[in-house]
């Protein structure tokens, strides 16, 4: 059962974060991006190189993670990377739709608050 999880999660996970790649291309593009890790990827090496970047970035982290949860990792592991993938998957859903079209959700909204919150002690420092 835990394996089923783990499955659907990762798939979760693959057509969320491609939703919210094809609504950055679409709608967001390099200047509308507000990730700085992606930002200064775009910098860098161009939008595409950028977007290319950041996918591989994310590919190396939940390929270990669920890698780690297939191989090492017991029950309670397995469960907690299912769930934890649930829900990042539900933020990058959201992240799409607020790409898409620019309303915020009570997630997104809260999410942008703290990241405003957080960049303003960043840059104080």
């Amino acid at each position: 059962m835990t394996d089923v999880a783990l499955f659907i999660a990762l798939l979760t996970l693959v057509v969320t974060k491609a939703a919210d790649f094809v609504t950055t291309v679409r709608h967001v593009g390099q200047e509308g991006e507000s990730n700085p890790f992606a930002r200064r990827c775009f910098d860098r090496f161009g939008f595409k190189g950028g977007l290319v970047a950041v996918a591989m970035v994310w590919a190396a982290i939940v390929g270990a993670t669920y890698g780690y949860a297939w191989l090492a990792g017991g029950p309670v592991t397995q469960w907690a990377t299912a769930i934890m993938g649930f829900g990042i998957a539900w933020a990058q859903w959201d992240a799409a739709r607020f790409n898409r079209t620019g309303r915020a959700s009570w997630f997104t909204r809260q999410a942008l608050t703290l990241y405003h919150r957080w960049t303003r002690r960043w840059r104080s420092r």
